[in-house]
């Protein structure tokens, strides 16, 4: 039989892509079963299923399944398959962060101590929940809302002290000027947090 050269080319290019899978395989040790871990968080804003998954700030897998876990309060439950070479130490913390400042959600995983076992196949870790923008400006605009009336109480006390020494008077107002400064500080701040809330995430804050 007369073999064609479209046939031979044919084989030479069907040798190449099983030359190729077969080498993809043994350098990303494909075929090796994951270093399945589990944690929970009470809020885990931006993480998806597939989000990335660093140990020690340096990828080692990506978030494999989410699951609502409702009793006894809701929680959500995170799958994490890691590389096999992964080892986690059993006090690791998991946390939520991003890439840069706009970046995406990522699940870090806290290096822990050396003096403390790896964590087994299917293991929970512990994790620390990440601050909600909710209720950090909640806080924010309570703490300006306390400060404006210390300074009205500074204010009446510094008017109705008729008899103190002057220099006592001296010192209460500059308390007040400071206090207002403060509270016009605060609120500047806040107020720019509100408007960008990624500086939060800025690195060396």
């Amino acid at each position: 039989m007369k073999i064609t050269n479209e046939f031979k080319t044919g084989i030479i290019v069907v040798a190449a892509i099983l030359a190729g899978v077969v080498f993809y395989v043994k350098t990303t040790d494909m075929g090796a079963k994951p270093y399945r871990l589990k944690t929970f968080f009470n809020y885990a804003e931006g993480i998806k299923a597939d989000s990335i998954v660093k140990l020690a700030g340096v990828d080692v897998g990506r978030v494999e399944n989410i699951e609502f876990k409702y009793t006894p309060e809701t929680k959500i439950e995170l799958t994490l398959a890691l590389d096999k070479k992964a080892k986690v130490h059993e006090d690791s913390i998991a946390f939520i962060s991003t890439s840069g400042m706009i970046g995406d959600a990522y699940i870090g995983i806290t290096s822990g101590s050396p003096d403390k076992p790896f964590v087994k196949e299917g293991a929970v870790i512990m994790s620390e929940d990440p601050v909600e923008m909710r209720k950090l400006m909640k806080k924010a605009d309570a703490i300006s809302e306390n400060l404006d009336k210390t300074l009205l109480e500074v204010k009446t006390l510094a008017s109705n002290v008729n008899n103190v020494v002057s220099d006592n008077k001296t010192r209460i107002d500059n308390i007040a000027s400071n206090l207002e400064a403060t509270a016009v500080n605060f609120k500047e701040f806040s107020e720019d947090i509100k408007q960008h809330p990624w500086k939060l995430l800025m690195k060396g804050k």
